[in-house]
């Protein structure tokens, strides 16, 4: 594993400077806190934060991927309940140990059987109630176990079901779980959970919230020059201000840079932009997932990203002109449910009434659309 692999490793807090951020993480499975969530934009690096602490601490858990849900249908139970399956399957086979008690206690449930260290379970049988009955299952191993949803703005689209209910019930009935919910699209994350609702389940109810930042010029300027003495390599300063400049802070984009340099084994202009070109077109499909939900408004939604992306940071009244210049008239209700919907996503940042593009990779390839 080289220093610019952003896989869980044991001294991530030293590496990417997130020991607060670990030990709050630490500090709410210490307390037995019924919901944490781990917030932050793309390639912040909240995944790696998450299963590091897990495996640096010792920690039983199981791994849930939404990123492994069938995109863009809506989720079925079936759905929902085999990624539950592979999670438990991965757990077993790290904590061999809970093996017997793991398969005494779901055992009992319709249409689940163990195999060796691996859970299957007959999607004709799934159903939400099986969902519910997974989580009683964990709670009765008699240890307290981490159940970790990554990317969790996913289950937003369920069919007929509310997560935020299962998440209430765990909260009050299941002591020996602590769910933790990482998500990228902190809005509709939000949404999962309804916060600030009075009538959600979870209204009223503690969690903590972590929330991972990039990193300052100092610390990304750190990362680079470190990842590269342990590759063996010495770039000029010119060369890191100008990767710190583009990539802002990222994590996954500075190893992403980090990656592409080592094996080039040089140090142009050339190679930051070559990254920068790549990187973004793995930027512009994440966002074609977003479009596809909306073809009809595709041209306006492009209009409106390349306009912030062209001023750098911008006005509601700036965007709007520059939107309907590109894509013609758009009724300003509908604009705003549009700029609504690119903030939910995490597309679009928002501060003292100004909007900018939250990842710089994605602002550099809308601007050279």
């Amino acid at each position: 594993m080289t220093y610019f692999d952003l896989r869980p490793k044991s001294r991530l807090e030293d590496f990417y400077d997130r020991r607060r951020e670990l030990n709050e993480l630490r500090l709410g499975i210490e307390r037995r806190e019924p919901l944490i969530l781990v917030l932050g934009l793309r390639r912040y690096g909240k995944t790696s934060l998450v299963l590091t602490c897990m495996e640096e601490y010792r920690i039983p858990y199981i791994y849930v991927n939404c990123r492994l849900l069938p995109s863009p249908s809506p989720i079925s139970p079936a759905d929902l309940v085999l990624l539950f399956a592979d999670g438990l399957s991965a757990f077993l086979n790290r904590r061999r140990s809970f093996l017997e008690k793991t398969r005494n206690i779901l055992g009992r449930i319709e249409g689940i059987t163990i195999v060796g260290f691996n859970v299957r379970i007959k999607a004709a049988k799934a159903s939400y109630e099986t969902i519910i009955d997974i989580f009683n299952s964990i709670n009765m191993l008699g240890k307290h176990i981490v159940v970790v949803v990554d990317e969790a703005q996913e289950l937003r689209r369920l069919a007929r079901y509310r997560f935020d209910s299962l998440l209430a019930y765990v909260y009050d009935h299941l002591p020996n779980v602590t769910v933790i919910l990482t998500g990228s699209e902190i809005g509709l994350l939000y949404r999962l959970i309804r916060k600030g609702d009075p009538e959600a389940p979870l209204y009223g109810r503690f969690y903590r919230e972590i929330k991972l930042s990039p990193l300052n010029s100092e610390k990304s300027k750190d990362f680079l020059i470190k990842g590269f003495k342990q590759e063996g390599l010495n770039p000029p300063n010119w060369f890191i201000d100008l990767a710190v400049e583009k990539l802002n802070g990222v994590i996954g984009w500075l190893s992403y840079l980090g990656y592409y340099t080592a094996v080039k084994g040089i140090f142009t202009r050339k190679v930051v932009y070559d990254v920068l070109t790549e990187a973004g077109r793995i930027a512009l499909s994440e966002l074609e997932n977003f479009l596809k939900l909306r073809p009809l408004a595709r041209k306006r939604y492009i209009a409106i990203l390349k306009g912030i992306a062209q001023l750098g940071e911008a006005s509601w009244s700036r965007i709007y002109r520059l939107a309907e210049a590109e894509a013609g008239r758009i009724p300003k209700p509908t604009f705003n449910e549009m700029l609504h919907n690119l903030l939910d996503a995490s597309f679009i940042q928002k501060k003292n009434s100004v909007y900018r593009i939250a990842d710089p990779v994605l602002r550099y390839a809308l601007i050279n659309l």
